[in-house]
């Protein structure tokens, strides 16, 4: 126990979810979100509000059940408690200025992959930083505008990089836009390969909606809790990246890689 203090003593904690809220930008097709005072001081001595969202409302995660009729049974409530729990890759790409409706290469991904140092096992988390915190910061509020087009507008990832994902034996996928490996324009869905074929199908979730990835080394332990939501498609998280300080020569407190 002493060295797990030790440890997360020497880490910092980055919040990498958005801020919930009354017509929040999520995907474009969703039902949107409510966040109303239910109940107040004055009128029943207590502070209450309701809240109404879809579950792939903010930072979340889709569990298989998600598009895929014949995987109905694997929902997000029968996940493992620690299975968004592991070591986590940051793919920055924000520099390349995809526009939605581009696909990230393999070619493109190996490329920045090699230059960052990112050498992925079974088991990994892949963040794909898109920069796309530059159209919303997932803060409240949100301009009308920008709440239709952030859901609705995307780069992805092309099919030959989703596969090789899936070869690799990652747990999970993620990025800063509301789709993940989907791209698309205005609403129309241009790529959509690991939704349907490389990922969800092979029991490898997807994290969609973060933010804060900027503030993300490319080598980082990833938490996110789903909620047990019983036949849930898929939950909201508050995901956290726990990031290592940089440590004193000869300091003897356990490294983040002893955790992961």
């Amino acid at each position: 126990m002493a060295g797990l203090s030790s440890l997360l003593a020497s880490v910092d904690v980055v919040d990498l979810s958005a801020e919930i809220f009354s017509g929040m930008p999520l995907w474009s097709s969703h039902p949107g979100v409510s966040v109303e005072v239910s109940r107040t001081f004055d009128r029943d001595g207590y502070f209450c509000q309701t809240v109404i969202l879809p579950e792939h409302a903010g930072a979340h995660v889709d569990a298989p059940a998600h598009v895929h009729r014949d995987l109905r049974e694997a929902t997000v409530d029968r996940l493992p408690v620690d299975a968004l729990l592991a070591p986590a890759w940051k793919i920055d790409v924000s520099g390349d200025d995809l526009q939605p409706g581009q696909a990230l290469t393999l070619a493109r991904f190996r490329e920045v992959a090699a230059s960052a140092g990112v050498a992925v096992r079974a088991g990994d988390i892949v963040l794909f930083e898109f920069g796309w915190d530059r159209h919303w910061d997932g803060r409240a509020p949100a301009a009308p505008e920008t709440a239709r087009w952030w859901g609705g507008n995307e780069p992805g990832l092309e099919p030959a990089l989703c596969d090789h994902l899936r070869a690799l034996g990652v747990r999970a996928v993620g990025s800063d836009t509301a789709g993940c490996d989907i791209a698309a324009v205005d609403g129309d869905l241009l790529v959509q390969y690991g939704h349907e074929t490389a990922f969800l199908p092979n029991g490898i979730l997807i994290l969609e909606g973060l933010h804060n990835l900027a503030r993300c080394p490319s080598h980082f332990l990833f938490l996110a809790l789903p909620l047990r939501i019983v036949g849930g498609s898929g939950s909201p998280l508050r995901p956290v990246a726990l990031v290592p300080r940089s440590r004193p020569a000869g300091d003897p407190s356990p490294a983040l890689e002893d955790l992961s």
